[in-house]
């Protein structure tokens, strides 16, 4: 019997406590580093799209983007960081998508489900019609960071401790530049016969 999968989005408190619950222990994250998220939850999960990836009616991943001000990467940045960059100034919040959240069981991290993920996310995210996307990293986690800054060429805002207590960065991409990756996915998928079975709206 094939595998049911659907990406669906979570809109209840249960869902998303769950949700976050199951991050912390996929990425790992000790309970000092879990106080950050934990403490902004509450007041992010409303304003954001947030879809988990089901296998077989269990929840195996998914991924969180913040679509209103406060986002969730700006609070990472120091103060000064945050006052001064260039892009910052000049940017509008408004204009920008972040995720303080990606994850996938480590058992599934194969071609056949990191795929329907990614292609699923990446495509909400280009839907959004905003222009920047943020995103967060951790130093020590060396292979994930070098993935995400090989695949969007993106730019960094900046790179050291964060409000989280982690060492790591905050960088940004061009949101058009991702049609490559989604072409790319897509194409993939149909060679591998990956097949959607949800396309969940923003």
């Amino acid at each position: 019997m094939a595998n049911t999968r659907v990406i669906r989005r979570l809109t209840t408190a249960d869902d998303q406590a769950t949700f976050l619950n199951s991050y912390f222990v996929c990425a790992n994250r000790p309970p000092e580093r879990q106080v950050f998220l934990r403490s902004v939850a509450d007041d992010m999960f409303p304003r954001s799209h947030t879809a988990a990836y089901f296998l077989n009616g269990e929840m195996v991943g998914g991924y969180c983007l913040v679509l209103r001000p406060p986002l969730t990467e700006l609070r990472l940045l120091p103060e000064d960081v945050r006052k001064s960059h260039p892009f910052l100034r000049n940017a509008s919040e408004a204009d920008m998508v972040s995720i303080p959240m990606l994850w996938l069981n480590k058992d599934l991290r194969g071609a056949r489900h990191s795929v329907f993920l990614w292609k699923h996310m990446l495509t909400t995210i280009a839907d959004t019609g905003r222009k920047y996307l943020l995103y967060g990293y951790q130093l020590h986690e060396q292979r994930t960071w070098k993935l995400y800054k090989r695949a969007a060429h993106p730019t960094n805002l900046y790179e050291g401790i964060l409000a989280n207590g982690g060492n790591g960065g905050v960088d940004y991409v061009p949101i058009q530049r991702l049609s490559r990756q989604i072409a790319f996915l897509a194409k993939f998928s149909q060679r591998h016969m990956v097949p959607e079975t949800a396309a969940i709206p923003v």
